[in-house]
């Protein structure tokens, strides 16, 4: 063996073998902030996470209509009441040219007749057309009782009564309750007469009074109270 040429070799791979074993990392050394990342060393920097969206808060409800003092066209009145500070609640109906299609109107005006606010009033569901025949004051609301008639046809037709519960400053609508008449089955009509006696507050409650009568026997009348807490549940 020639010793002067194996020398060389020898050296190199012993050079080597150092080289790769400075440049493999050892197993007890800390990952780096990219490979703990789930990153390499030439890959982009992760992109920031988003922020949470924040959580929903609750929104109060927007009243149905804004505030207007104008009476609607085809107004005809059912009730006015007195409800003091000088002033009075109107209820009664608006009709189209025709003087049909009732829409239910309640306004609240000046002791001089002059409006304050006015509020058209939704029909209540499943009805063909409504009347506001009774007003009445209780604190800072006002109670406005509606009759409303399901069809065009008057044979076929029933009337069902609902209170609504309105804000004394601006008419704005806050509750509404059907009057579930006691006794009534079947297909009925019911119907409160004209007269402050027959909505009222009585014991803490709003109570309605009046006739009904089943569709099928319209002679047979017999009386009723119902009788509904102040946000108009049972």
């Amino acid at each position: 063996m020639n010793t002067y040429r194996t020398f060389p070799l020898i050296v190199a791979t012993v050079l080597s073998l150092a080289l790769s074993a400075c440049e493999r990392p050892s197993a007890d050394a800390p990952a780096s902030p990219m490979a703990q990342a789930g990153g390499t060393a030439d890959s982009e920097p992760a992109a920031p996470a988003a922020p949470a969206p924040p959580a929903p808060t609750a929104t109060a409800p927007a009243s149905t209509a804004p505030m207007s003092t104008e009476i609607p066209q085809g107004f005809s009145s059912y009730a006015s009441e007195s409800i003091g500070d000088n002033k009075q609640c109107v209820a009664g109906t608006a009709t189209d040219e025709d003087g049909m299609n009732q829409r239910p109107v309640a306004y609240l005006a000046q002791a001089s007749g002059k409006p304050i606010w006015t509020r058209v009033l939704d029909l209540p569901s499943d009805t063909y057309q409504s009347r506001a025949t009774h007003c009445l004051r209780q604190g800072d609301a006002l109670y406005v009782l509606l009759q409303s008639d399901t069809q065009a046809e008057q044979s076929l037709s029933q009337t069902l009564l609902r209170v609504v519960k309105l804000n004394l400053a601006d008419g704005a609508v806050q509750a509404a309750g059907d009057v579930v008449v006691p006794g009534a089955k079947g297909a009925y009509s019911a119907l409160a007469e004209e007269g402050a006696k027959h909505l009222r507050w009585d014991n803490g409650n709003v109570v309605v009074s009046g006739q009904y009568f089943q569709l099928d026997a319209p002679d047979q009348r017999s009386d009723f109270t119902a009788t509904l807490k102040p946000d108009l549940s049972r």
